[in-house]
């Protein structure tokens, strides 16, 4: 079988994490799934764990073959992939106050098949998909493989002093050690970065970085620290300086797991009080940037739901709260190794170091 005899059919591929409060509950799920993106009954609706467990290719100008163009919108594709989870399942009576999907990675797989007899196979297993009277809507509308599929590369050098650029090959954020500034990419130009880093007595500290966000909200308001507190219903004393605090959400910068993910914007959202004040200085041994700030501010509502102790009167205000204007400063904040631990040494937030290794893979 010639590679230009193959038939590609499209599947959209999600990777991430889903949070979503359902009455008194904040739940979160790691998800990994494709569906199907044609409006067919013959074609199989996922592909399983092929994306898992075989090697996937890039698709360049040069590879040979027919590529059936997508017929389902990309949202409707989500939302059936929703249901089928039994997520958000209408046959769930209970109240789901917000959902957020968070670090999710899109992508589109072409799965091979080819023709034969009149008959569509799927070129892995060579099994039957469907005759082709039944396929061929989809199969007159295909297009051959374009330029623009292909990654496009953008020069690494800083454009502040004309410096290279330095950072893991999964960061989103690199660095220029000759002004000490940090750039991320958006619309093939990079955009200048605010940030700090929190000092730290030890030497051997780890930095690990987060999105320090402030921001706007209408509808219910929250607007300082204070309001935080008596939202959440913290056993903390509402003392009137809190009243003048700006509030902020701590939301790491990097991919974990999603319960830790909670947990540690929970801990230092909740005690941001003992958190000093960062400065511009030089980072070292450093965590690469794996979460981008527009995703940060998607969890805003998942954090202030899973600081909250009273769920059972406090999450149907959720829909109330709306987020305008924001201000994000990417902070580095210093932790301490500890055993199997990483210790954060002004408010004591602890992450497993293996879950922070774990991420990468996410």
């Amino acid at each position: 079988l010639k590679e230009d005899e193959l038939i590609f059919a499209p599947y959209l591929r999600f990777k991430g994490s889903i949070f979503y409060v359902q009455d008194d509950k904040v739940k979160h799920k790691n998800v990994d799934t494709t569906r199907l993106a044609l409006d067919s009954q013959q074609m199989p609706v996922t592909l399983g764990l092929r994306p898992q467990a075989m090697k996937i290719m890039p698709v360049v100008s040069s590879t040979r073959g027919a590529f059936i163009l997508q017929t389902n919108p990309t949202k409707a594709v989500f939302s059936h992939a929703a249901r089928i989870m039994d997520l958000f399942s209408e046959r769930n009576k209970k109240n789901t106050y917000h959902r957020a999907f968070i670090g999710e990675a899109l992508s589109c797989i072409y799965q091979p098949c080819y023709m034969q007899d009149d008959q569509l196979y799927d070129a892995v297993s060579n099994r039957v998909v469907g005759h082709r009277s039944k396929l061929e809507k989809h199969l007159a509308k295909t297009c051959f493989s374009k330029v623009t599929w292909e990654p496009q590369f953008i020069t690494t050098i800083c454009p502040r002093c004309g410096g290279l650029l330095s950072g893991k090959r999964d960061s989103m954020v690199l660095q220029c050690r000759n002004c000490e500034s940090l750039w991320q990419e958006h619309k093939q130009k990079f955009i200048p970065v605010d940030w700090k880093v929190v000092a730290s007595n030890d030497r051997d500290a780890r930095y690990l970085p987060f999105w320090q966000i402030k921001f706007d909200t209408t509808g219910y308001v929250l607007k300082s620290f204070g309001d935080f507190l008596r939202f959440t219903n913290q056993p903390l004393v509402a003392m009137q300086k809190y009243d003048t605090q700006a509030l902020v959400f701590w939301i790491p910068a990097f991919k974990i797991n999603p319960k830790a993910f909670l947990q540690i914007a929970s801990q230092l959202t909740v005690s941001q009080a003992r958190s000093p004040q960062g400065e511009n200085r030089r980072v070292t041994n450093s965590f690469p940037v794996t979460l981008d700030r527009v995703e940060a501010l998607q969890a805003i509502k998942s954090v202030l739901a899973n600081s909250t102790l009273n769920k059972e009167k406090k999450m149907s205000l959720l829909p109330k709260i709306r987020l305008g204007e924001s201000r994000c400063v990417l902070t580095y904040l210093p932790f301490v190794a500890q055993t199997h631990d990483l210790v954060q040494e002004h408010t004591l937030t602890t992450i497993q170091a293996a879950a922070i290794r774990h991420g990468r893979a996410l």
